[in-house]
């Protein structure tokens, strides 16, 4: 079963009008239900489970692409990698994954290369290179043309798990039940791999590709990876959350998690290259967000209301503390961008500064799951199947899709 996607009509801001189009599109059945999507270039949105393309202020189609199920990567800001199993022989034991580098404006194919028994890829924080873990072997490729870089043998590695380094470079972890086995450290140009001594039983908290920290629980402890180090010291343990296990969001940009000073609850924060930084909180489980330069925690109050606060990232400075009135519905949700937060409630959706806590706009506009957040729109589900853009300026309708399953052959 596939989806014929009708986009059925935009509202522009500041009209009644609206503008009806047909546009035909061949979607994924996926596209009825909630699926991953990513922002790749400031105003471009991907649906990789569907292969298309859309521009996010006008919701019209910009580039197709078979749709596939593998793994995607982007930076936001024009780098897009896909990766997918193209072949399968079972009584080999062996496989092949494609991995594809595309352009973002219109689709087309930078480079595609064939690599057999892939278990694990991820991408340098600097988007310069790309690290594939086959058996017994890391490759070192160039994300420019996919070429291979350099590369090492491994004597252990089936359980190894890649994990891309704040500033650049790689961590490899190879773990028998929570164990840490072996660590091992590669940065760009080096002509070795450098082991690392960590923690037996440590956890990486990952941000979405992108940042790293490590937590070692049986003595609650915070460490950077890149060099490794403890975060800092205490001065007494963490008795009340000694079995709570912390809430984390963390970029290459820096870090938020949950933590305990003594018996208080507090948040802890900061840069990689910086000190660390804690504030008070209230909540057993707030929401926490990032952006390059504030850190951001929502958290309810005793009168259904909620409340939104930011510190400087990089210092701990309060910003502000704003109140997220009940009246603008319960439940929000917290999302963030570069130089946005998006508070989503039941009844509609508020747009804040990041740095200044102001707020924006505030639409009563039912919405579903957040899709993404683009430059010049924010993009959600809608509940019913489709999908609405709203306007960053001022969260007015921008355009709006619903979909209708009909029958079509697959791509591949």
């Amino acid at each position: 079963m596939r989806v014929l996607w009708r986009r059925l009509s935009m509202q522009r801001a500041g009209t009644g009008l609206g503008i009806v189009l047909l546009l035909l599109l061949v979607l994924g059945v996926t596209a009825r239900a909630v699926q991953p999507v990513y922002r790749v270039a400031p105003d471009t949105i991907f649906l990789p489970l569907d292969g298309v393309a859309l521009n996010a202020h006008t919701g019209h189609v910009l580039w197709r692409f078979p749709r596939y199920t593998g793994q995607t990567y982007t930076d936001g800001h024009g780098l897009l990698l896909l990766g997918w199993t193209v072949a399968i022989a079972p009584h080999l034991h062996h496989y092949t994954t494609r991995i594809c580098r595309l352009r973002t404006r219109d689709g087309h194919r930078l480079w595609c290369h064939d690599h057999a028994a892939v278990r694990e890829w991820v991408v340098d924080n600097t988007g310069r290179f790309l690290y594939l873990h086959t058996p017994n072997r890391l490759e070192i490729l160039d994300a420019s043309d996919g070429q291979p870089n350099h590369g090492f043998d491994l004597d252990r590695d089936s359980e190894l798990s890649l994990m891309p380094l704040p500033s650049t470079g790689v961590l490899m972890l190879e773990r028998h039940r929570g164990n840490v086995v072996q660590a091992l450290r590669y940065q760009p140009g080096a002509a070795a791999l450098q082991p690392v001594t960590v923690p037996a039983k440590v956890y990486p908290f990952r941000g979405d590709g992108r940042g790293l920290l490590l937590y070692a629980k049986p003595r609650h402890e915070f460490f950077l990876a890149a060099p490794f180090r403890r975060l800092f010291d205490r001065h007494q343990p963490a008795e009340a959350g000694a079995d709570t296990f912390p809430l984390a969001e963390l970029d290459d940009s820096g870090f938020l998690f949950t933590d305990w000073a003594g018996d208080q609850p507090v948040i802890r924060g900061g840069t990689y290259a910086g000190a660390v930084w804690h504030a008070p909180r209230r909540a057993p489980a707030p929401q926490l967000a990032l952006t390059h330069l504030a850190a951001i925690m929502l958290e309810p109050k005793n009168d259904g209301a909620s409340q939104l606060l930011g510190w400087s990232l990089a210092s701990g400075e309060r910003l502000y503390s704003r109140e997220v009135s009940a009246d603008a519905g319960r439940n929000p949700r917290l999302h963030a961008s570069a130089d946005a937060v998006v508070v989503q409630t039941n009844s509609g959706v508020l747009l804040y500064n990041a740095v200044s806590g102001i707020e924006r706009w505030h639409a009563d506009q039912p919405v579903d799951t957040l899709a993404a957040i683009a430059r010049t729109a924010v993009v959600f589900w809608d509940g019913s199947g489709g999908m609405i853009g709203l306007a960053r300026n001022n969260g007015s309708l921008l355009w709006r899709v619903r979909f209708q399953t009909v029958s079509a052959p697959l791509p591949f």
